[in-house]
């Protein structure tokens, strides 16, 4: 059997049935199976998490009893094989079919000859189950409640974010300044057989293809690091200066705190927080795999009110625990597992980390809210609900960037604290 397909299906188990994180899910399936071909199972894993819902619905039309009549581990075998037949072009249909019954016969034993039917009676039938359908949740298989709730907030658009969503995220590269430039790590790359393009919106980022940038020497040595485009422009938005004392209060696992570092020249101060002390190490590994020095790591719950800190930031990142639904190309999980009626929790927890990180700002200096989701209820409703109760804010600059032109969908607000008894809005 092919050593691609047992590893997709053991990342995918994991994801399925344990409830995995796909990208944790993914590197480890990968350090079992050394043969394997990196890209292949990346590019496959993603792909049927990503079609889940529309999948599933052309399952339920096939097997008799439906979906629910198939166990958990034949289910992901024939997830695998749909997909692979449906948009895996390197795939022909009898070797999707073949590897699937293989497949089978190693992790469900018994149903090879139902994982065969199944699949043989989908390509008999491929053009009548294939066909388009104006239901956006299964098109873009998009729970409904998911699709309600853009719908409600972004009307006509949120086809448009669903189809961009659904489509695999680009690999965005932030140069490390500290170290190169962004021409000559194209180049360097370019070495190593690694297409890359640049991006009007950021001069530190390359847009690249293929390759195994993760285990490139190039990303030992800290000459890049793998940073969602849109984060990236946030940052920028901010720009912290050379000198400046800058807390980041939910910072792992280090790529937003490590750009700001950058940004400063390795001049300055930053106090990285988590409030999980086993993440403050990613941190720590980031920062000195890209050679910076001014990072200072601490736990730190963000929703409690630390008096000791107020006042002493000049810049303060508060990039808050979210739904993450501007993200789900790249964690097509997160859409199965967002239950829209429990956000009025979370939205309490960003409001509490906002009105902490104002207070922690010094007169004067900058505070800037983000998330990398798109329902409204926990961005522009939560900086105005804070808003609304402290007065010593004004709002600076604020965007929405939705999942367009190499863009994840991501919001930001930056605020300026306000000098005791200003009123004024700020000139910046």
């Amino acid at each position: 059997m092919d050593q691609d397909w047992i590893t997709v299906f053991e990342a995918l188990r994991s994801v399925y049935i344990d409830g995995a994180y796909s990208n944790i899910a993914v590197n480890e399936a990968i350090s079992h199976h050394r043969g394997c071909r990196d890209s292949f199972v990346r590019s496959m894993v993603k792909g049927t998490l990503r079609d889940t819902i529309r999948i599933d619905h052309i399952l339920d039309q096939l097997a008799d009893g439906g979906i629910r009549s198939i166990k958990k581990r034949t289910l992901i075998v024939l997830r695998m094989g749909v997909y692979a037949v449906r948009s895996m072009d390197s795939v022909p249909d009898h070797a999707a079919v073949n590897e699937s019954v293989t497949l089978a016969r190693k992790v469900a034993r018994g149903t090879d000859r139902f994982v065969n039917a199944v699949l043989r009676n989908y390509l008999r039938r491929r053009e009548e189950l294939d066909r388009d359908t104006e239901d956006l949740g299964i098109k873009y298989s998009f729970p409904d409640d998911i699709v309600r709730l853009l719908g409600d907030q972004y009307g006509e658009e949120t086809e448009g974010i669903l189809r961009n969503l659904s489509s695999p995220a680009p690999m965005v590269l932030r140069v490390n300044t500290l170290m190169t430039t962004r021409d000559e790590l194209a180049k360097m790359l370019a070495e190593e057989g690694i297409h890359t393009e640049s991006s009007e919106l950021s001069d530190r980022v390359l847009i690249a293809e293929g390759g195994a940038l993760m285990g490139s020497d190039l990303f030992r040595r800290g000459l890049f690091t793998v940073q969602s485009l849109s984060s990236v422009i946030a940052i920028q938005a901010l720009s912290p200066l050379p000198g400046s004392r800058v807390l980041d209060m939910c910072a792992a696992p280090g790529g937003k705190t490590t750009m700001m570092a950058e940004m400063m020249t390795g001049s300055g101060h930053i106090t990285a927080c988590d409030i999980h002390e086993h993440r403050l190490e990613l941190i720590e590994a980031t920062a000195a795999r890209l050679g910076i020095d001014i990072i200072e790591t601490r736990q730190l719950d963000g929703t409690v009110h630390d008096s000791k800190l107020d006042d002493s930031f000049d810049y303060v990142l508060a990039d808050v625990p979210c739904s993450g639904l501007g993200v789900v190309a790249g964690k097509p999980e997160i859409k199965y597992r967002t239950d829209t009626a429990l956000l009025g929790e979370l939205v309490q927890i960003q409001k509490e980390i906002l009105r902490n990180a104002l207070r922690y700002a010094k007169p004067g200096g900058l505070i800037e809210y983000s998330t990398c989701t798109l329902n409204k209820d926990e961005n522009e409703r939560v900086v105005e609900a804070v808003m609304n109760e402290e007065s010593f804010g004004s709002i600076v600059e604020m965007d929405t960037l939705l999942p367009y032109n190499n863009l994840v969908g991501f919001y930001y607000c930056i605020i300026r604290k306000n000098f005791p008894g200003s009123t004024d809005e700020p000139i910046r």
